[in-house]
């Protein structure tokens, strides 16, 4: 029996299903379960329910896992092909390239693809190498491609995987010098499941932001799920994918507003559209007050900090989800969120600041205008 990355099997000793993430000898193997944890199996423990499945196609660097003699007694054991260094060395790297999310830590994210850059040694935010990590937040395998711009105007593919539930894969390692090359791209997904689940449309999510963000603190936040501080990407909510059986063509071909808004009712909304004022425009108040119920003990760092942390969540999150202007209510106060909003918006590309409307907000309020490049 082979088991590879991506196979789907149940534990024969024990309630509960996993997916194999990692071979880790003859006769042990790496399952993510449903907890969200990647905990080790020995072969003979495990039955494999589906061979692999449609996304199981793209894992296609097969260890053979032998099971011991004992649990095979009528057959020869098999043996595992000699495997040259480089081929070694690459199988081991991608092995190690996929690891699974600390779900319990990262209760309440948003579901969804997430593109991060951690930095490699976590004690210097602002120096050193960056990991560049793709996160599937969601119970779907996600098969991706990972595309950055050149030169030009066009676009090479980087990178092409399957990133089972949950987990995280490491797009690569970069210095410093190599940010101008990494910040401006697309990734495209499919998401796949065996399981009863909705289902997603493809995700298409262009990406651009200006390597002076990795130079300044404030720009990173922890990311629970990954446990790193890190630049973090929201790429697109699973919600904002979810298609209504029957409605596709449809809502396509109704040019009535109001009609094409009653066929997609059903769908559930990416987090912006719940500050949402007309099509492409939202509302954003960020009061503390509105922000959260109990804050009477948070020092006035820690209320700029979450703040600035919901400013950014939204602004992404508008990106991403293709609206044209957010308004952010900020307050008149001393002024310091208002600049802190300025700072924010100069690290990223396509983005404009101007002051609301003063008739309706006075000085409380800036309009962020989102531009499309791509």
């Amino acid at each position: 029996m082979e088991l590879k990355a991506g196979d789907k099997v149940r534990f024969l000793n024990e309630k509960g299903e996993g997916i194999v993430t990692r071979v880790l000898g003859n006769n042990m193997v790496n399952v993510a379960i449903e907890e969200g944890f990647e905990i080790p199996v020995l072969a003979a423990d495990l039955i494999k329910i589906e061979p692999g499945g449609m996304a199981g196609r793209f894992f296609d660097r097969e260890v053979r896992v032998d099971f011991p003699l004992s649990a095979a007694p009528t057959q020869e054991p098999a043996v595992v092909p000699a495997t040259a260094p480089q081929a070694r060395a690459e199988e081991e790297d991608y092995d190690n390239s996929i690891t699974s999310l600390y779900r319990q830590s990262g209760a309440g994210t948003t579901e969804g693809i997430y593109l991060i850059y951690a930095p490699h040694d976590q004690k210097w935010l602002m120096t050193g190498n960056l990991d560049i990590y793709l996160v599937n937040n969601s119970p779907y395998d996600a098969i991706f491609s990972f595309l950055l711009r050149d030169k030009g105007q066009d676009f090479a593919g980087v990178n092409y995987e399957v990133i089972p539930p949950w987990s995280k894969i490491l797009i690569e390692t970069i210095t410093r010098e190599d940010l101008d090359g990494w910040s401006d791209g697309i990734v495209q997904v499919l998401f796949h499941s065996q399981e009863t689940l909705p289902v997603l449309s493809p995700l298409h999510a262009a990406f651009k932001v200006k390597p002076v963000r990795f130079y300044k603190e404030s720009s990173y936040r922890e990311f629970p799920l990954a446990g790193l501080s890190a630049v973090v990407l929201n790429l697109g909510d699973t919600a904002g994918q979810i298609i209504i059986p029957g409605t596709e063509a449809l809502v396509s071909a109704v040019p009535d507003p109001a009609a094409r808004q009653k066929i997609t009712a059903a769908a559930p909304p990416a987090y912006i559209d719940s500050y949402r004022t007309t099509h492409g425009e939202a509302e954003v108040d960020l009061h503390i007050s509105a922000l959260r119920d109990n804050y009477s003990e948070m020092s006035n760092t820690e209320i700029l900090k979450y703040q600035l942390d919901h400013f950014r969540r939204m602004l992404d999150n508008a990106i991403t989800n293709n609206y044209r202007k957010v308004t952010f209510i900020h307050g008149i106060g001393n002024g310091t969120l208002k600049s802190a909003i300025v700072k924010t918006v100069e690290e990223y590309e396509d983005v404009e600041f101007r002051t609301a409307s003063f008739a309706k907000y006075g000085n409380g309020a800036v309009d962020i205008i989102i531009h499309r490049s791509h």
